[in-house]
């Protein structure tokens, strides 16, 4: 009779547990949803169940130690945003062009020295974030990315930037800040919706060409001392144009 009563004392010990057991394993995992939240994780890969998630829109995998990305990211085929910030990451797989639907690239505070040619097969993207890395130029596929809105390039290393990059028809903001640029393109004057370009500590001489004059929708350009506006420019501040001197 003892014994029974012990089997059924343990028995109900151990039923709170056995219901919280399967709780968890009815817990979502972190790969699962459209929404996919692995930031601040201390990952050094991604965990392979994120690529088996083919409806991921949204990943987020900033503040990890991400060395190097994986070819797989171009299995996410439905993939729209991507940030991947504050890592350490040297280089793009080129895998990362089959991102077809891609329309917000967050790479910013990693080691990146160069972009892979095949970042100018992301038809979609519009917002392309590249601040705080080792970037010294880009290539010409840039101007391939035609629904690119913002590109944001502070902080790096840059000396040139490629003529393409005009051929960027819906650039509408451009952030250039402290870099060592020389000269800015003429082609860019063709970016016909061009609002903002930012180029405060752009360089030690950044010569802004003339024909930015001519771009009717420019609202805003932030420089500083050592950037040479056409005297153009000056008249249309009186207008619409402001121009900001930091």
């Amino acid at each position: 009779m003892v014994g029974i009563v012990l089997r059924l004392f343990v028995l109900l010990l151990l039923i709170p547990l056995f219901i919280k057991c399967e709780a968890i394993k009815k817990l979502p995992s972190r790969a699962e949803g459209e929404v996919v939240n692995l930031s601040r994780k201390g990952l050094s890969s991604i965990p392979d169940e994120v690529f088996e998630n083919k409806s991921i829109r949204v990943l987020k995998l900033y503040g990890n130690k991400l060395d190097s990305l994986s070819g797989r990211i171009g299995e996410l085929e439905n993939l729209e945003k991507l940030y991947i910030g504050r890592n350490q990451l040297k280089k793009l797989p080129s895998s990362i062009s089959k991102l077809k639907k891609l329309k917000l690239l967050s790479i910013q505070y990693n080691d990146l020295e160069e972009l892979p040619i095949e970042i100018g097969d992301l038809s979609s993207l519009e917002q392309l974030i590249l601040n705080q890395n080792k970037l010294t130029t880009l290539p010409s596929s840039i101007g391939d990315l035609k629904n690119l809105e913002t590109l944001q390039l502070k902080f790096n290393q840059l000396d040139s930037l490629p003529k393409e990059l005009g051929d960027c028809e819906q650039l509408k903001f451009i952030y250039l800040n402290r870099n060592n640029l020389i000269v800015l393109p003429e082609n860019m004057g063709k970016l016909s919706q061009l609002r903002e370009i930012h180029l405060a500590g752009a360089g030690a001489l950044v010569l802004v060409p003339e024909n930015f004059c001519e771009l009717r929708y420019l609202e805003l350009i932030e420089i500083d001392q050592t950037t040479a506006l056409p005297p153009c420019m000056l008249v249309l501040q009186t207008n619409r144009l402001q121009i900001v001197q930091r």
